[in-house]
């Protein structure tokens, strides 16, 4: 159970302190990275990291300013089922999106990608015909170590959005407000790259494809905050982030043959994802409902 927002003025007054400072400083560092990459008009593997560890240092330098001890974040592992299950929800939903890609062959696409098998399997043995015993072993060490590495850069922004964020926000405002508010921060926090970057699918309608990123990103806030407060801890949030990256964008969409008009349906600006994401936020926002958060 996670306390209601709190009655005292002195506290509502406090968090909404620590929620303008902390905006700041992460607004702040992000135009950094941000601004680099428009300068070039395209992302940067290592300014990617920069802008996702943002709200994370935003965070901490939020801590030091007023004076709260940055080992107070929920930096605990909590229960192992929450981790697991923040592993183990992109293979769900992704399944969901890209089942229907892939069974009815929408946009013209076809499964699977015969040039994706080809390179998992030479990162296993080489140069040579697809080998579906490597290729497996391939996405079993992506589905593991490969979601760890994508862990270093997810961190960043959960240190900030989940570790620090939602729990002041959960001072001065319900679990559905908080969940609708930092899915929606956490959308438009990405508007500048995709705006200004490459990071966008290149194809179709780019407004189509800023609104439909926009939904799935922000429906994704009831089920972060769940976990969160489920947890009491930071890291479901940080799996879910790297599992989700992971799967989708290294799994599910390369798997995906891509036909004239498979950019409609597939990845984070297909019309997909809202679907079953948004379905999915219900879900966990009638389950925190019911249990009283």
């Amino acid at each position: 159970m996670v306390d209601v927002p709190t009655d005292n003025s002195t506290e509502r007054q406090e968090a909404w302190r620590n929620l303008v400072i902390f905006m700041l400083i992460m607004i702040g560092l992000s135009a950094v990275y941000n601004l680099l990459m428009i300068n070039m008009g395209q992302m940067s593997r290592m300014l990617v990291a920069g802008v996702m560890w943002a709200p994370g240092i935003a965070a901490l330098l939020t801590c030091l300013i007023i004076k709260r001890k940055i080992s107070d974040l929920p930096w605990g592992w909590g229960e192992w089922k929450w981790n697991w299950m923040a592993w183990w929800l992109p293979i769900v939903y992704g399944t969901l999106i890209y089942a229907p890609i892939w069974l009815f062959q929408l946009g013209d696409s076809s499964f699977p990608n015969p040039k994706t098998l080809a390179d998992w399997s030479s990162n296993v043995i080489g140069t040579g015909e697809t080998n579906i015993v490597a290729t497996l072993f391939f996405v079993l060490l992506l589905a593991s170590f490969g979601v760890i590495a994508s862990l270093s850069r997810a961190l960043g922004e959960e240190i900030g959005w989940r570790g620090f964020m939602i729990w002041e926000m959960r001072k001065v405002m319900s679990f559905g407000q908080l969940a609708v508010l930092s899915g929606l921060i956490w959308g438009m926090w990405h508007w500048p790259a995709i705006l200004f970057t490459d990071y966008n699918n290149g194809e179709g309608n780019f407004y189509l494809q800023l609104a439909l990123f926009t939904v799935s990103i922000s429906a994704m806030g009831p089920i972060y905050a769940y976990l969160t407060f489920k947890s009491k801890s930071l890291w479901p949030a940080a799996i879910l982030h790297a599992s989700h990256n992971l799967f989708i964008q290294g799994i599910f969409t390369p798997l995906t043959q891509k036909g004239a008009e498979t950019h409609l349906y597939v990845d984070e600006f297909g019309v997909m994802m809202p679907i079953v994401v948004v379905m999915a936020a219900l879900y966990f926002w009638r389950r925190a409902k019911r249990e009283g958060m």
